[in-house]
C-alpha cells in the first residue's frame, strides 16, 4: 500500500517568514549603522586622547617640543617631533571632526619638559554632539576630561 503524504511548508508560509525577515532587517540596519558610527567615534576619541598622552610622554622622555595639529579642516591630526617632522598622521570617522569656531586651542603643544604650552579646551564635534576636551597640567602630567 502506498501512502501518498507530502510534508513541508507551503508556498504562503514561505513568503510569510521572508516578509518577517525583511521587515526585521529594514529595521535593524540603520539602528547597526548608528552603533557602528558610534563606537567609531568613541574609538576615535580615545585614539586622541592616548596621542595627546603619547605626545606629552615623548616630549619629556626625549627633552623634545612635540605638537599635535589638526590638518585637512579638523578632519585629521598629526603628531610633530623635533625639526617639524611628522610622526604620525590619523584621520577622524567621516561626520567627525576638530571645530576651529570656538576653540582657544589651535594645537597641543608640550614643552621639552612636558608642560602643555596652552592649557584650554578642545572640541570634537561628532555625530552625537561636541565632546569637550579640557587640558591642563596638575602634578606634572596632563588630564584629559571628556565633558
Amino acid at each position: 500500500m502506498k501512502v501518498d503524504k507530502q510534508s513541508g511548508y507551503t508556498f504562503l508560509e514561505l513568503l510569510l517568514v521572508l516578509s518577517v525577515v525583511i521587515i526585521l532587517t529594514i529595521v535593524i540596519i540603520p539602528i547597526g549603522d548608528r552603533w557602528i558610527q558610534k563606537q567609531s567615534e568613541e574609538e576615535a576619541l580615545q585614539t586622541l586622547i592616548a596621542t595627546i598622552h603619547h605626545a606629552q610622554a615623548y616630549a619629556i622622555a626625549h627633552e623634545a617640543f612635540t605638537s599635535i595639529q589638526f590638518r585637512n579642516s579638523g578632519g585629521a591630526y598629526s603628531l610633530y617631533t623635533p625639526d617639524s617632522v611628522r610622526y604620525s598622521t590619523i584621520d577622524f570617522p567621516e561626520g567627525m571632526r576638530w571645530i576651529a569656531n570656538g576653540n582657544r586651542i589651535r594645537a597641543v603643544e608640550f614643552h621639552q619638559n612636558g608642560h602643555i604650552i596652552n592649557p584650554g579646551t578642545l572640541i570634537i564635534r561628532t555625530s552625537t554632539g561636541d565632546k569637550r576636551l579640557t587640558l591642563q597640567l596638575q602634578h606634572g602630567r596632563i588630564l584629559v576630561y571628556d565633558q
